[in-house]
């Protein structure tokens, strides 16, 4: 297989580290999921990243191994031959800063190759990125979502590739979920995810009342805050559910009050196995009955 740039007419593994002008190598930024398909800014961060990334005093720019960046940018052979980046966009954008500005204008990026499809490269660029960089929660909410929406991942998948847990990704999944307005406040850090998630258990309609009610106080919006918003609302006006409670909390609850001598014990089971989803509304209607029937032998005559 032939590579462009300088990888030569031969097969390269990831660990062949190569130098290349930056402009050389195709960049889409919608494809970085860890920022949510944003250009990474050209802020003091990068400016001094960019910086690190020049070659050391008294060395050739093009000579291998006189750049000072650490760790190179991953790209994948595109169909046209070219390469295309697929991890380290923050790095690539510095790259380009330090022609664009003149302050390297014939600097030289490292990179590796690796042969990826369009959903591993997607895969790969978010777990990467999380390894080196700490994205924001919102951030990271659209990009599993577009892995399993958009790439077919399975949530599963996802977590281990992330090694994350399933139930870190699922919550992280309701947070796409809110306004607008509540997930540019979680980015911005005036709204915690605790409290995110605390929202997303409010009725849909009074998302956005609750939200606003809270930033009204001035307040960093906390879970307890919106908690307590959402119970005061529920017992003013009998609108939306109460505090949820979940199958956790409510199979400690039922098994604290019941036992294997308790005939509820089997009532108890049955309900839980039903809020899972064990069981279906038909089964959970047959054991209701039966909970409730009297025994054999011990019914009235008229």
């Amino acid at each position: 297989m032939a590579f462009t740039a300088s990888t030569g007419d031969h097969k390269v593994t990831r660990s062949d580290i190569f130098l290349v002008d930056p402009r050389a190598l195709v960049v889409d930024w919608a494809k970085n999921l860890s920022r949510n398909g944003e250009e990474p800014p050209v802020d003091e961060a990068l400016i001094e990243l960019a910086r690190d990334m020049m070659p050391k005093r008294g060395q050739g720019v093009g000579e291998e191994g006189t750049s000072g960046q650490l760790n190179p940018i991953l790209t994948r052979p595109l169909p046209d031959r070219r390469l295309e980046v697929v991890g380290g966009f923050r790095r690539m954008r510095a790259a380009l800063w330090l022609i664009e500005s003149g302050a390297c204008p014939d600097f030289r990026v490292k990179y590796v190759v690796s042969r990826l499809s369009d959903a591993e490269a997607a895969l790969v660029n978010l777990s990467e990125n999380l390894q080196r960089e700490d994205p924001k929660p919102i951030q990271m909410a659209h990009a599993i979502r577009c892995l399993v929406e958009d790439y077919g991942f399975g949530l599963k998948q996802v977590a281990g590739r992330l090694k994350k847990s399933d139930a870190w990704c699922r919550n992280l999944l309701d947070l796409v979920m809110l306004p607008g307005k509540v997930q540019a406040s979680v980015a911005s850090g005036q709204t915690t995810v605790a409290a995110a998630l605390e929202l997303v258990k409010t009725p849909s309609n009074q998302q956005v009342e609750v939200f606003e009610a809270l930033v009204n106080g001035g307040e960093r919006i906390t879970a307890a805050k919106v908690r307590q918003r959402r119970q005061e609302t529920h017992e003013a006006t009998g609108a939306g559910d109460p505090v949820s409670r979940t199958l956790k909390q409510i199979k400690a609850f039922l098994l604290g009050k019941t036992g294997h001598g308790d005939p509820g014990y089997r009532l108890a089971t049955h309900m839980l196995h039903f809020l899972s989803g064990k069981l279906s509304e038909e089964g959970m209607d047959k054991a209701w009955s039966q909970a409730f029937a009297e025994p054999t032998g011990q019914r009235r005559t008229g």
